[in-house]
């Protein structure tokens, strides 16, 4: 067994995981926890605003927490000003023959169970996917339906601070927002950041004048994209032709083509047959949020495998022909987009507009799709916990990347019942 973390021990302590009938520090003194204090997680004590009765006199203040009495020189507390109004310090062993300041030193080796310590050894160095793989269907079902609950909300919210800035950059223009936001869904994880350069240097107004016209659609976004700069076949030199016409008269400017990646790539995700979805999607469309923010999920799925134009249903890139069975936006890649666009720019706009019924909506989007499939829901699946619709596993993807992945089994409500359950 591994010698345990400071982490642990504050954890322990925090939640009262250990012996504390007669208590007594290493004076002797007798020691009762009103309240263990609240968990810093910016500089300074590790617990604020603790009450404790020690030898019988009340004291309110803070409490440090470490593995052993030593560290706190280690950690050069004596010289920190923040450190002042330490009322207890508490320790794993205490390997010092005095406290290192005014205030006692509580030892919590003799009163911690080693069952405490096994179980949280065993999650740490476990070598599953999850540490917990073989004990999370072992939790109470509330614990983990409340877990998930509130994951998806930490899940939306950690999505939404990007969704802010982008709204921030387009000068809380919401239809060019959205625009930014779907082009990068577009771009998938390898071309992301070039889609969401083109939906930022494209105006959504420049494409409202030609909704109409899926040629210039096309023209404008692969020209802005710097794709139509040399000319490969007669199609991609049409386009060229059309928008040096638009460029003079809207005054609109492009990437480089060098920004985009094709290598190590299936063709159905190459950047210019996404484009041409896109554009695809825009002439059937129109303005992206306006049409996408008040449609139902079945015809938004339905509107999303929309075909791109005839030149693209035998093309993944310009000048190079290839047999295809029909290059239309997938199943997965629509539900894609309604997940990873859709809910959270409703999300958004639920908390800037205070319409709780956007964020209602939001969460009804992702209970309406499937569930994804992919390694980190996967891993769950294999504990035995398969998630019923999108929003669990959006839920489930959160706590795999966040916790499971980093082994923070202590911040996680079921990696902590687990640790104290039937103690």
């Amino acid at each position: 067994m591994s010698f345990p973390q400071e982490e642990l021990i504050q954890h322990i302590w925090l939640h009262r995981l250990f012996n504390s009938q007669e208590l007594k520090t290493t004076d002797g003194l007798g020691i009762e926890i009103s309240r263990p204090g609240e968990l810093n997680t910016n500089a300074g004590p590790d617990f604020l605003n603790a009450r404790l009765k020690i030898d019988g006199t009340e004291w309110a203040g803070n409490v440090e927490v470490h593995v052993r009495a030593s560290d706190w020189s280690k950690h050069k507390h004596q010289h920190d000003s923040a450190y002042e109004n330490i009322i207890l310090h508490v320790v794993y062993i205490n390997d010092l023959p005095k406290s290192v300041g005014s205030f006692p030193t509580l030892e919590l080796k003799g009163e911690i169970s080693n069952q405490i310590l096994r179980r949280y050894d065993n999650l740490i160095s476990n070598k599953n996917d999850l540490p917990c793989a073989t004990q999370f269907m072992e939790v109470p079902e509330v614990i983990r339906n409340n877990w998930i609950d509130s994951l998806i909300i930490a899940r939306l919210q950690r999505k939404s601070e990007w969704i802010n800035e982008q709204i921030e950059i387009a000068h809380g223009d919401m239809e060019q927002a959205f625009q930014i936001v779907l082009f990068r869904a577009f771009g998938m994880k390898v071309n992301a950041l070039g889609f969401e350069l083109l939906g930022l240097i494209t105006p959504w107004k420049t494409l409202g004048k030609y909704k109409d016209n899926l040629f210039q659609i096309e023209a404008i976004l692969f020209g802005n994209a710097g794709f139509l700069k040399i000319p490969e076949d007669e199609y991609q030199d049409q386009l060229s032709k059309e928008f040096d016409f638009l460029v003079n008269k809207h005054g609109i400017g492009g990437l480089d083509a060098h920004v985009w990646k094709f290598s190590r790539m299936h063709p159905k995700n190459f950047p210019t047959l996404r484009l041409a979805q896109l554009a695809a999607l825009y002439h059937q469309t129109g303005q992206f949020l306006g049409w996408f923010g008040s449609k139902e999920v079945p015809e938004l799925l339905e509107s999303l495998t929309v075909e791109p134009s005839e030149y693209w249903q035998t093309h993944y890139r310009f000048g190079k022909e290839f047999p295809t069975n029909g290059n239309r936006i997938g199943a997965a890649m629509a539900q894609h987009i309604l997940i990873n666009v859709l809910a959270p720019f409703l999300f958004v706009m639920a908390e800037r507009e205070s319409k709780m019924e956007l964020k209602e909506r939001a969460v009804s989007i992702l209970e309406k799709l499937k569930p994804e499939k992919n390694s980190k829901t996967s891993a769950f699946n294999k504990s035995g916990f398969k998630a019923g619709n999108a929003l669990e596993s959006q839920a489930l993807i959160e706590l795999k990347t966040n916790y499971c992945d980093h082994k923070k089994c202590l911040f996680c409500n079921v990696g902590a019942t687990i640790l104290k359950r039937e103690l």
